[in-house]
Order: C-alpha cells, then structure tokens, then sequence
C-alpha cells in the first residue's frame, strides 16, 4: 500500500507535467493558458466490504484557453476533471470517473455585440442556469433591446434513460434605458421528448447614484404557480454599506420536474413546503486594512419551524497576512435549531522561507443545544501549505480534521501539483 501511495505521489504530478510540457510545445498559436492541478487525496471510510479503509484517490484537473476574447473573435475553452481509485474497496461505484464541465468555441464580434458559443458551456439568462451542449447567442437589437437564445440538449440528464428525446432551450429578451434593466425570460426542457421542466419569469435591476435594487420572479407553467420571488436591495455610504434581501421559494413549484429524474432535490417537490428567507447586512470599511459587519437573516416555513441568525464578522489585510472570523448564533422554535458558530481564518506569506511560501490555517466550531446522535458539538479544522517550486509549477499540501455528530475523528490529507502555462 505505502508502495501505491508513493509511486502516485510522483508518478502522477510527473504525467500532467509531461503532457503539459508537451501540449504548450507543440502548439505554436499565440494566447495559449493551460492550467493543470494533479492530486492525490487520502482518507478512511467504512465500505460495503471493508471497515476504515484506506481511500486513495487521484484527481486531475485541466482548464484550457485558446485566445482572448476581448483580443480576438474566435477562442476555444475547455475545462474537465478525471479520477482514478488507486484502492480497490467499492468505496466508489466507479474505479475511474471524469466529466467535461465545459467545452466550447466562442465567436465574438464587435458589430451590435454579437457572441455565440456552440459546445458544452454554462447558461445564465433570466429564470435558465444550466449546463447544456448546444448553441448560445447573444446579441443587441435596435431600441436598447438585447436578446440571448440557447437551444441543445442539458447534460444534467445525459444518465437519464439516454439522450434520445432531451433538449432545452429559452431565451431572454431585455431593455436598457438609463439606470433601469428589465427582462423575461423563458425555459423549456424535455426528457424522453416529454416536459420536465417549463420556466419563464421576470427580472429587473436598477441603480441611482449608491443606491441598487435587483429582482427575479419565476413561474412555473407546469404547476401553474409561482417558484420563486427574490428581492435585493443596497445602499452605499463612503465606507459603510446596507444590503436587504427577501427570497421566496415555494417546493413544489420550485423543484416540481415530472419527469426530469435528474434533480437531485426532486424529494422537496413532493412537499408542501414554503421558504421565505430575509435580513439585513451591515458591513463598515474601517480602514483601508479592517472591515466589520453584522448580518441578521431568518428562515419562515410553511410549515417547519422558524429560526433566526445573528452574526459578527471581521477581517483584516496587511502586506503578507489576512486573517478574519465570523461569531453567530442561530435561535428557532425548535431547540434542535438552536447553536452557536465560531469561524477563524488566517493566511500569511512566508517571505524568504525556504519550504513554504504561503500557510493558511480555518477552524470552524459548533455547538448544539440539543445533542444530535449524541454529540453536542463539531469541530473542522484545515492547514494548507504552497510551495512555487518554479514561475509555473506550484505544490500545495492540505490535512483536514473533522470531528462531528457523523464523522468521529476523521482525517483527510491532500497533495497538488499545478502548472500553469501562458503563451503571448
């Protein structure tokens, strides 16, 4: 087993590095970026045929950029991940697994703002934030219009029963004229060529001198009845800010899919359950190192009970170190909402340490008024550690401990190789 972990700890950085080195010199195109972080992670876990096994995965991950949008009209990006299990104990169902998250040729041009992208990519527009592989256009119209549209097929349901029969696709058309934006939007996506979700909705922004207001309201055409209402609202001083917000979800509107099998929050369609969450945020810039604030937000259900939660926070900057922290307590009707949180952070670069360039330490602790499985507390606790072994290859190490209600005295390590590449 040590055998295993130490030929991955070298073998595996040693790999991405060589297919980096190999990719960046063979391709001779200008505004190349790729971006590559091999790791190994260790942990134990009870599995179906082993008790604290020893789980050793390897993940890599790679982001790559051809071109620069704001420089050139046509540009690639791609970005992916891969894991492999070094062990051998159904830990997961998979030995290997990888997924592209994104994937897709970007045009741009300068005439009327127009921009299209066909691959895999992520879409944001009105009541639509998928990830489909398809096509996206965005382009402005006559009269301060703008109007985006997307068409193709969603990847949250490439394990669903095939691919034969699933599309998406929407649009959104908005209006600019001075300090207001408003837009609708629509969405419709379909599973084994039946309706599995239908979306549209209204969104809005408008800003005045310190003052912003933004809202999004969304119904769904399945149900028949709204899913979501969420207002924001902030007013800035010269170093002090307010925000105010209120979000209002209703369950089964909100998740309710028929048939898209692939929500994995589909269960909270099946009840009846309301969700209105509000507060305010106070936030003070005392100097230009220290900031303050205090944020007082609660939840209303339908039908759970309501809690409330107070916080403080600080942070603080110098020229080589951060640090910051968060106290608050969380209060309901039912003692089992009722606790305390205590968050610290520090982060501080080690100039003309030999080893460590930069070392950062998060210690989170809860504590519950009422036990849960038996335990009245929880604590986590991360160091991290980062070495720039050249101008492109860095080394980070993690060790993470957790104790809590599920997890007594768990230990996790982590090891990372990043190489980044840029060619001008």
């Amino acid at each position: 087993m040590l055998k295993k972990i130490g030929l991955a700890l070298v073998v595996v950085p040693l790999v991405s590095l060589c297919l980096s080195l190999s990719l960046s010199s063979q391709v001779l195109a200008e505004n190349i970026s790729l971006r590559s972080e091999s790791m190994i992670r260790l942990l134990e876990r009870d599995t179906a045929s082993e008790k604290d096994a020893l789980i050793i995965p390897v993940y890599e991950y790679m982001q790559l950029d051809f071109g620069k949008p704001d420089e050139t009209m046509l540009t690639f990006h791609a970005n992916g991940w891969g894991r492999a299990d070094l062990t051998d104990n159904d830990y997961f169902s998979d030995q290997t697994e990888g997924e592209l998250l994104y994937g897709y040729l970007e045009y741009r041009s300068g005439k009327n703002g127009f921009m299209t992208r066909l691959g895999r990519q992520a879409v944001f527009a009105g009541v639509a934030s998928e990830s489909i592989d398809g096509i996206y256009l965005d382009t402005a119209l006559p009269s301060s219009l703008k109007l985006s549209l997307y068409a193709g097929q969603p990847v949250s349901l490439v394990d669903t029963n095939g691919r034969d029969g699933d599309s998406i696709y929407g649009g959104r058309l908005s209006i600019r004229r001075n300090n207001l934006d408003l837009g609708v939007s629509y969405k419709l996506i379909e599973n084994d060529s039946n309706d599995a979700e239908e979306m549209a909705g209204i969104d809005y922004g408008f800003s005045m001198d310190r003052f912003f207001f933004s809202g999004l309201s969304s119904y769904n055409l399945v149900t028949e009845d709204f899913a979501e209402h969420s207002f924001d609202a902030a007013y800035t001083l010269e170093t002090d800010q307010i925000r105010a917000f209120y979000h209002l979800f209703t369950f089964k509107d909100y998740f309710g899919t028929d048939a898209n099998n692939a929500n994995p929050f589909r269960i909270l369609a099946l009840a009846s359950e309301e969700l209105s969450n509000y507060g305010l945020e106070f936030t003070r810039n005392a100097s230009a190192a220290l900031n303050f604030g205090i944020k007082l937000s609660r939840n209303d259900y339908d039908l759970k009970e309501s809690s409330n939660y107070l916080a403080v926070l600080a942070d603080w900057s110098g020229d080589s170190s951060s640090l910051g922290g968060e106290f608050g307590i969380s209060e309901g009707e039912n003692g089992r909402n009722d606790m305390m949180i205590a968050r610290g952070y520090i982060t501080t670069r080690m100039g003309g340490n030999k080893i460590v360039d930069q070392l950062s330490l998060d210690l989170l602790y809860a504590l519950y008024d009422q036990p849960i499985f038996g335990e009245d507390s929880s604590l986590f606790a991360s160091v991290a550690a980062s070495r720039k072994l050249s101008k492109r290859i860095t080394l980070k190490i993690y060790a993470d401990y957790e104790s809590n209600p599920y997890f007594n005295s768990d230990i996790r390590g982590f090891a990372s190789l990043v190489y980044n590449y840029t060619a001008n």
